[in-house]
């Protein structure tokens, strides 16, 4: 009987249990360094009002106007200090773009954010305004921005809202709850501006060379170099009646507006097209069209019809 026992008890096999492989794979990912496609998946359809809760942001003491989404950011109104202040969010950018103007480093004191991402500032503020960068591991980045109405808030009081929002939108897309647009069919989301008009067909407006400058979202195209001539051209979700100055024009067999500037070296023009599904203020989707001329002796609003009598024929009907 002894022998039966202890032959039974032999049979028992004694090791370690099996790691989950897919909570090793979760934790391993929540360590690394997050990249922008990672985080936001297409970013041509990027909900950027999905990142932003102006109410939770320090220093905002009263949401004037609920956010209002458009293509390529969010915004929102808000009351700092008492006083008026419009709050951005929005457009992914390459290094190149964050860079154009002026190099950007991490921000002093900077949080420390999940995942590696960094908020990273201009060389300079103004009073008025303030900006700043969401960067990720790939060097792709966020922007947000912050510009009084009446411009008497210094930068030491806007920056922090600015940055308080870009660490909620970490913690937004850390968290995975990035949300995406859905564009209609012949909607301009669907579009990329690039592909309206070829480098040729501007270098021949422009008289210079027409290289494009794609954005990552693919609803704006910038031909030629900024600080010399160039055209360019952006979607955006908007209210139907353009700001004061603008005149009404015909270009390209479509119902535009038009505005030059007093010193005759720009010329912009917004081309309304259809409605915005779900529009609480009658918002349309917009066509933008810039056109400067840096080195003056041209006409820029001749330029501007040119480039818009061949380009706005191709817009979806």
């Amino acid at each position: 009987m002894l022998v039966t026992l202890l032959s039974g008890c032999a049979s028992t096999i004694i090791g370690k249990p099996s790691p989950d492989r897919a909570e090793l794979a979760r934790i391993e990912d929540e360590r690394s360094p997050l990249t922008a496609a990672a985080a936001f998946g297409d970013f041509t359809t990027i909900d950027y009002c999905s990142l932003l809760d102006a109410a939770a942001l320090g220093r905002v003491t009263e949401v004037v106007e609920q956010p209002g989404v458009s293509m390529d950011h969010c915004t929102v109104r808000v009351k700092v200090d008492g006083q008026e202040a419009e709050l951005w969010l929005g457009g992914v950018v390459d290094e190149k773009a964050r860079n154009e103007y002026t190099t950007t480093t991490e921000i002093d004191n900077a949080p420390e954010l999940k995942r590696r991402l960094t908020i990273e500032k201009p060389s300079s503020d103004y009073d008025g305004n303030c900006n700043r960068y969401l960067v990720f591991a790939d060097e792709f980045s966020l922007q947000s921005s912050v510009s009084t109405l009446n411009g008497t808030l210094s930068s030491e009081r806007l920056c922090p809202l600015v940055e308080n929002s870009l660490e909620h939108a970490a913690t937004a897309v850390v968290d995975k709850r990035v949300e995406h647009l859905d564009f209609p069919a012949g909607s301009l989301g669907t579009v990329d501006a690039c592909t309206l008009i070829s480098e040729a067909e501007v270098g021949t407006h422009l008289g210079a060379e027409g290289t494009a400058r794609r954005s990552p979202t693919k609803h704006n195209c910038r031909w030629g170099r900024s600080g010399s001539d160039y055209v360019s051209m952006y979607f955006s979700i908007d209210k139907p009646t353009p700001p004061e100055g603008y005149v009404p024009e015909t270009l390209g067999g479509r119902p535009a507006m038009v505005w030059a500037s007093s010193g005759s070296s720009y010329c912009s023009a917004q081309v309304p097209l259809k409605p915005w599904p779900g529009a609480k203020n009658g918002e349309v989707e917009t066509v933008s069209l810039f056109v400067s001329m840096y080195r003056g002796g041209t006409d820029p609003c001749g330029v501007l019809r040119n480039v818009a009598n061949t380009a706005f024929p191709r817009l979806p009907a």
